[in-house]
């Protein structure tokens, strides 16, 4: 995704896996790529399910496999959401094409368990994968948030290299410090504005923002 995207745009161009930004992500009238990498940043549930909840609804429509990480109350939300725009969402978790979970621990956990799931969804065939997260998760998880910041880093070290599921990222601005919101901002090469998603001046290289945060952690504990 180098623009923002919109249905039907006749200049739409390659992303850098090659692949058309032709994946529509359900609000907005915009577009995506496989391996695209996106904040959000929201105050509130109105905020939030304007982008998460049709996010999650146009995947399950178009027969994708659709991955939320979040607190247990948060997914409940999700749950009924869907629900109340007519999903089956007991089918839909029961075949896999749903997966709420809560999280795990570490960045490498978290890793094993995209890789899970990008391994799982290339022997499925072509459909995309759409991975999401609230980051709240790390809140109601035994994980630290500067752990938290690390698997987004992480996470977009492992897109670049050749991960294809498109990714929504969110991050409520009530919960987090405005540093640790701006580390997060870092870490991702497009952001939501309003209804498009639009290239991220503030992106970093996922390496250099590891090893900042590594300095930070190393400073905060010295």
């Amino acid at each position: 995704m180098s623009t923002p995207r919109a249905p039907s745009s006749s200049s739409d161009s390659a992303s850098r896996t090659g692949e058309t930004a032709d994946i529509p992500l359900g609000f907005g009238g915009v577009s995506a790529a496989p391996g695209d990498h996106i904040a959000h940043f929201y105050r509130g549930n109105a905020q939030r399910f304007s982008v998460l909840g049709p996010y999650i609804e146009t995947g399950l429509r178009r027969g994708e496999r659709c991955v939320f990480i979040s607190a247990p109350d948060v997914a409940e939300e999700l749950r009924s959401w869907l629900e109340a725009q007519g999903r089956d969402v007991q089918a839909a978790e029961e075949s896999g094409q749903l997966v709420l979970d809560p999280g795990r621990a570490t960045p490498e956990d978290m890793r094993a368990l995209a890789a899970e799931v990008e391994a799982s969804a290339q022997n499925d065939g072509p459909k995309a994968v759409r991975w999401s997260g609230d980051a709240g998760w790390a809140l109601a998880a035994d994980i630290t948030v500067h752990d938290m910041l690390h698997w987004e880093a992480l996470y977009d070290k492992c897109s670049n290299e050749n991960w294809q599921m498109l990714a929504l990222c969110q991050f409520d601005q009530s919960q987090f410090s405005g540093d640790v919101l701006m580390d997060a901002l870092r870490s991702h090469p497009y952001c939501v504005m309003g209804q498009v998603v639009v290239p991220n001046p503030f992106h970093m290289s996922p390496e250099a923002l590891m090893e900042e945060l590594a300095a930070k952690e190393n400073g905060a504990s010295s």
